[in-house]
Parts: structure tokens; C-alpha cells; sequence
């Protein structure tokens, strides 16, 4: 079977449903992708190959509040090349700003669970993760 890449005529297909599996798999609200965050993912060349979009999407349903997923929702290194694209994925500065900074807490929160899972048994104490930028930025907190 040729790789992702070279089947990009797959990639809505197998988005929505990975999209339908994880949300049912998580019990959340069904999720869409935004038709520009659709082109994103279209875009991006896939080494990872489908267990890496796999692997995307259910991030995304796990950490996006909304059910339309959108370009900023998506993590920065779906972005590289974007700038030789026709479609920016960001039209302004703060849009660029808000899609680093989630990702950065998103980086964060994982470290922090992460961590607290190691640490839980021995102390129950840890650092918390930044609860008013989650939020701000549309992320949900952690159980």
C-alpha cells in the first residue's frame, strides 16, 4: 500500500472516521474538521503515515472543547511549508500567538500528567498545570 503522501485523496475520509471512532471510544460530542483545517492536513506530507494522523486526531478530540476543529486547534508542525501555500493558516498575529501558546501548554500538560503519574504514589503533591491559560485558549483541564 504507497504511503499517505502519495494518497492524499484518503485523508478526509480517514479523519472523519477517526474522528467518529474517537469521539465514541472517549464518550464526546462528535467532531468536525473546518474545512481549512481539513486543507492542513491534506498539506502535510505524513511521515508518520496513518497511525501518525491516527494519532493526531485523537489528541485532538482528547484536548479540543469545541466540535469544530479548527487550523489553530492544530499542532505547529502541520504547519511547516504552510508559508508557499496559497491558504495561510494564520491571517493575523494573534491567531499565530494563540496556536504556539496552546500547543506549549499542551506540551506542558503532558509533561505534567506525565509527571504527576510518577509522582502520585509517592507524595500526591505536584505542580499544577496553568489552569486560566487552558482555558483561555480552549483547553480542556485534566481529570
Amino acid at each position: 500500500m504507497p504511503p499517505l503522501r502519495d494518497r492524499r485523496e484518503d485523508i478526509p475520509t480517514l479523519a472523519k472516521y477517526f474522528l467518529g471512532e474517537f469521539s465514541s471510544a472517549y464518550a464526546k460530542k462528535p467532531r468536525e474538521l473546518s474545512g481549512s483545517a481539513m486543507e492542513i492536513l491534506i498539506r502535510y506530507p505524513w511521515p508518520g503515515n496513518v497511525r501518525e494522523l491516527r494519532n493526531l486526531v485523537e489528541r485532538l478530540v482528547i484536548v479540543c472543547p469545541q466540535a469544530r476543529i479548527e487550523p489553530h486547534h492544530l499542532p505547529p508542525e502541520l504547519f511547516r511549508g504552510a508559508a508557499e501555500s496559497p491558504h495561510h493558516p494564520y491571517s493575523t498575529l494573534h491567531e499565530a500567538r494563540s496556536a504556539y501558546e496552546r500547543e506549549f501548554i499542551l506540551r506542558k500538560l503532558q509533561e505534567y500528567r506525565l509527571e504527576h503519574d510518577a509522582n502520585s504514589h509517592r507524595s500526591g503533591a505536584g505542580t499544577q498545570p496553568p489552569l486560566p491559560q487552558m482555558k483561555s485558549l480552549g483547553i480542556a483541564a485534566p481529570d
